[in-house]
């Protein structure tokens, strides 16, 4: 099987450089008397990021639209920005540019997507379609399911995976199966819950630190405990739990739950709130996020202690900005009412 995909990757090289560097011309596509060249150290570093990785059908799909990207964006002869987004023809999410790293799927903004097709525009068939494609990148360990990062971030290991998405995820999936119905839904988001019973140390995310259970926002950095990474986490597995509700999905939020508590003092520096503690501070608009996710984690399970910190830390943003209490309030009831729109437990 290992032989098959390196075959394909090789093959899907070459047709890539030949449509790039077409024989017969000058080696490099021309436009307007520029070289179009900015993609190529690209797609080469692309092809050596999966070289060593474990080969699958889902990091397969990975790489293809990776390169699809790279090349269809290097017909526009020009360089993308960080973060851009693009997708190609036959792509239904878009990727995103990493420097130096051409175009990638990218899970977290995908599930960003899927929160602004849900929140602001209510639109199910874009949040179905996302969800669907996404699909084909998710890889299967056991009973558990991964998004995999195959590009470079925090430290230079690949892959690499994300409590943020997979609670995240694992909330929306359960939410596409209950309006839906279809049962690949609800074999992604069970999968992508177990994910949290997998260790850092056996290629997971989860480990014990001195706060308690954590849940982190990237595997391959262990010694940073990223906190709005962690609580979205908590909000996806709070909205699973709710929809489809199970002991496993009970206990993680339970041991998450704890654990924020324990974490607040430390991140809590008196003026504001911070990013992590190997980072410092968060910007105001993570900041902001804190102060969301701790209001909707306090209504949802009736919690003072998390409500205490939402206000307080608004408290500090108020003394340069507007409160963000009215939207953490607008937010908290989207949610509520998705869920009961849904049939969903009330876990309040």
């Amino acid at each position: 099987m290992r032989r098959i995909w390196i075959a394909v990757a090789a093959a899907s090289a070459v047709v890539l450089i030949l449509l790039v560097h077409p024989p017969g011309g000058s080696g490099t596509r021309i436009r307007g008397g520029e070289a179009c060249h900015y993609l190529d150290r690209d797609i080469m570093d692309t092809l050596e990021r999966f070289r060593s990785v474990r080969w699958n059908r889902a990091a397969m799909n990975q790489l293809l639209d990776n390169l699809r990207a790279d090349l269809e964006y290097s017909k526009l002869c020009k360089k993308p920005e960080l973060f851009e987004r693009y997708a190609p023809p036959g792509v239904d999410v878009p990727l995103v540019y990493i420097n130096g790293q051409g175009f990638n799927v990218h899970p977290t903004n995908a599930m960003n997507l899927a929160t602004e097709a849900l929140f602001y525009r209510r639109n199910w068939t874009e949040f179905l379609s996302i969800m669907t494609w996404m699909l084909r990148y998710l890889e299967s360990y056991g009973n558990a399911s991964f998004f995999n990062f195959y590009f470079r971030w925090e430290v230079a290991s690949v892959p690499w995976n994300s409590s943020l998405c997979q609670g995240i995820a694992a909330g929306y999936y359960a939410i596409a199966y209950r309006k839906f119905g279809d049962e690949r839904y609800l074999r992604a988001a069970e999968g992508l819950v177990n994910s949290f019973l997998v260790d850092q140390s056996e290629g997971g995310f989860s480990m014990d630190t001195r706060y308690g259970r954590f849940y982190l926002e990237y595997s391959n950095a262990p010694d940073d405990l990223v906190l709005n990474g962690f609580m979205l986490s908590l909000k996806g597995l709070t909205i699973y739990h709710a929809l489809i509700g199970d002991g496993t999905s009970g206990r993680l939020v339970e041991d998450g739950l704890r654990t924020l508590h324990r974490m607040l003092p430390d991140y809590d520096d008196g003026e504001w709130s911070l990013y992590s503690t190997k980072h410092g501070r968060a910007n105001e608009n993570y900041h902001r996020l804190h102060i969301r996710l701790l209001y909707f984690l306090g209504k949802w399970y009736d919690d003072d202690f998390l409500l205490k910190y939402a206000k307080k830390w608004d408290y500090y943003l108020t003394r340069r900005a507007r409160s963000e209490l009215p939207r953490a309030e607008q937010d908290y009831r989207f949610w509520r009412g998705l869920v009961e729109e849904l049939g969903g437990r009330w876990a309040g």
